[in-house]
């Protein structure tokens, strides 16, 4: 870099531009200075070269510079646009378009959004997450369900004070190929490359993580206060955030409202409010009515009109809900906090009741007679679950493999089967009490449904059995069944963090480690839960065969007749979920689900509705169901060949 010339400087004066210092401009050596006009320079400036032309979405070009702006304390990098806008405390860098901005500027030292505190699920305090732009799912959950643990919360936190200290600073980054266009307040914000910025109303304090294949969009009339927004996530239409942490692929917008809340991968969220949300990955909600408040979810989906209370006008806004993975709420569901739900519920209706249905997954929990009513288990056999478990990881919407969260999208998981086979312990001791409705947990379940509970679970646990048999059977050939017989197989509990199970042993050695100081940065720590992530499928095979030793009769042997009579069950059990899936979904094609057809002539309502929606037979998720039931029979046979 060298100053200008003399010449250059009065060529500048020529062209409107001003400065109370020249001497502090340091531009490249091949600074050309007709493309700078009308811009008023203050402070410690560096100019790189400005040689290309750019193009905008409406294919009109601009010659890279400086134009009708005020810059100051800034560094600008090779063959950016910057135009009509106003900038203090900046390196900027190449490549890069910024035009008819009010303020850009960094006041003071800031960490960007770093070390914001967030009162997640508790509005009082006391899980307070402090965010920063590497945080994870799993490190989330660890800060927020763990507060017990007050060396290993400390020891974490610790970390991340360090790593903010780190990112503190009194001059921001544009990165390369950032956009920034009609925007009107950025104050102490920090970009990724690739990050765009448009018609933005007002940013304060926040990081925008962005690279090339995951560009970041902020888009019209975004207000957004002490923040965090992850790779290729997209906050836009008027979307209001306050002290929130948006994580990787999420979109968030059409006025959606959060506050003291952190949404981990592939979440979207619309219209409605979250107040002080753990919004796991793929949390959904897309109706102006939804409110979710002091609650953790992960995989679900809202209702429109779902709603909390988490305050009993006693203590304050203390009262929390945990939503394990997959659960759903109807429209205009109510629960009152304190209540927690099994994997994969449907909650319908109004509850006042405190429940706690964790062991009891794959439930409908509906309101009877003013009353929380559960039915167990039926949830496991409707196409909706089964479409729900597809999908997930068909919509990932992150790029590449550098992930900051770990998910396990396994409808059936050893988490899963561990609550299964405590929903058969439930129902069971239940059924001997005799009686023609029970009472479990603040739910009532009518006797009636409990045979039926217990079926469907022991045929989920063959159906995991079987399926990860067939897959190492025929993966790596003959088992070595010995090992069923060894006694350090014991089952080990498991956890659900977020989206990522993992044997709860693990974790707590791994707090363990934190609390000791072992790591760092809190980079170690990532790298463990992609270990974890790694290793899963090892880890779910020791779960596997420790479950298949539990399942062992008395007196039986652990031998190649042992497995083929599990896989011979298991080819029953895949052929009966195939026929519950396939009648469930046929119910859509009922005369009932015909009413609204042939509006004008009802005699034309059966070619209606088989104009719009198909034929059960020719229906693509039905067909799909039924070839990967039959798939899975035939490697069944396969798996029993090679015994």
């Amino acid at each position: 870099m060298r100053n200008l010339t003399d010449n250059e400087i009065c060529q500048l004066e020529k062209q409107a531009c001003r400065c109370n210092d020249w001497s502090k401009i340091l531009v490249n050596e091949k600074f050309d200075t007709q493309h700078v006009t009308g811009t008023t320079f203050s402070g410690n400036i560096t100019l790189g070269t400005f040689e290309k032309e750019i193009e905008n979405k409406s294919g009109m070009k601009f010659h890279t510079g400086i134009f009708n702006s005020r810059i100051h304390n800034c560094h600008v990098g090779d063959n950016t646009y910057i135009a009509t806008s106003t900038i203090a405390n900046y390196n900027i860098g190449k490549n890069c378009r910024i035009e008819n901005v009010s303020q850009l500027t960094v006041e003071g030292e800031t960490a960007f959004g770093n070390g914001t505190v967030v009162h997640v699920l508790n509005e009082s305090g006391g899980r307070d997450v402090k965010i920063y732009d590497h945080l994870s799912a799993q490190t989330a959950y660890i800060l927020t369900f763990y507060r017990h643990r007050g060396k290993t919360i400390g020891a974490l936190e610790s970390l991340i004070d360090r790593y903010t200290e780190k990112q503190t600073a009194c001059t921001g980054l544009i990165d390369d190929n950032c956009t920034i266009c009609n925007c009107k307040t950025l104050k102490n914000i920090r970009t990724g490359k690739f990050a765009t910025l448009e018609n933005v109303e007002k940013l304060n304090n926040g990081t925008i993580c962005s690279d090339e294949i995951n560009p970041t969009l902020v888009g019209c009339g975004v207000i957004a206060n002490n923040f965090i927004i992850g790779k290729g996530s997209k906050v836009y239409d008027y979307a209001l955030i306050d002290n929130c942490f948006v994580g990787e692929s999420c979109e968030i917008g059409k006025q959606y409202s959060a506050v003291d809340s952190l949404f981990f991968c592939n979440c979207q969220l619309f219209h409605g409010e979250a107040c002080a949300i753990f919004a796991g990955p793929y949390t959904t909600s897309h109706h102006k009515s939804t409110l979710l408040i002091g609650c953790m979810f992960s995989f679900y989906n809202a209702g429109s009109g779902t709603n909390q209370s988490n305050h009993m006008y006693k203590l304050g806004p203390i009262h929390q809900g945990i939503l394990e993975r997959g659960s759903k709420t109807g429209s205009d569901s109510y629960m009152m906090l304190e209540v927690r739900t099994g994997a994969f519920s449907l909650v319908l209706g109004h509850h006042e009741k405190h429940f706690d249905t964790s062991d009891l997954p794959f439930s409908y929990i509906v309101n009877d007679e003013n009353k929380s009513t559960l039915v167990p288990a039926i949830n496991m056999l409707t196409v909706g679950t089964q479409r729900d478990a597809k999908k997930w990881a068909k919509r990932d919407k992150r790029k590449g493999s550098d992930f900051s969260d770990y998910i396990i999208f396994d409808l059936l998981n050893p988490y899963i089967v561990q609550q299964i086979t405590k929903g058969i312990k439930v129902l069971s001791e239940l059924k001997e009490k005799q009686s023609p409705i029970h009472t479990y947990n603040n739910v009532r379940i009518k006797d009636v449904f409990l045979s039926k509970g217990i079926e469907i679970y022991r045929s989920a646990i063959i159906r995991y059995l079987g399926e990860q048999l067939t897959k190492h059977i025929n993966a790596d050939g003959l088992l070595d069944t010995s090992k069923l017989l060894n006694t350090s197989n014991a089952i080990e509990p498991w956890i659900d963090m977020a989206g990522l199970v993992a044997p709860k042993r693990l974790i707590e050695n791994e707090l363990d480690n934190i609390e000791n100081g072992k790591y760092t940065s809190i980079d170690d720590i990532n790298n463990f839960f992609h270990n974890i992530y790694q290793d899963y499928e090892n880890l779910q095979w020791d779960y596997t065969l420790a479950l298949l030793n539990s399942c062992l009769p008395t007196n039986a042997a652990a031998d190649k007749n042992y497995i083929t009579d599990i896989l011979t069950q298991y080819k029953a059990c895949v052929e009966s979920c195939k026929q519950s899936i396939v009648s469930d979904a046929n119910k859509e094609f009922d005369p009932q689900s015909k009413v609204g057809f042939g509006i004008d002539d009802k005699n034309c309502k059966n070619d209606d509705f088989l104009a719009v929606q198909g034929s059960a037979e020719n229906n693509s998720i039905i067909k799909n169901i039924i070839d990967e039931h039959n798939e899975r029979i035939k490697s069944a046979d396969e798996a029993i060949s090679k015994l």
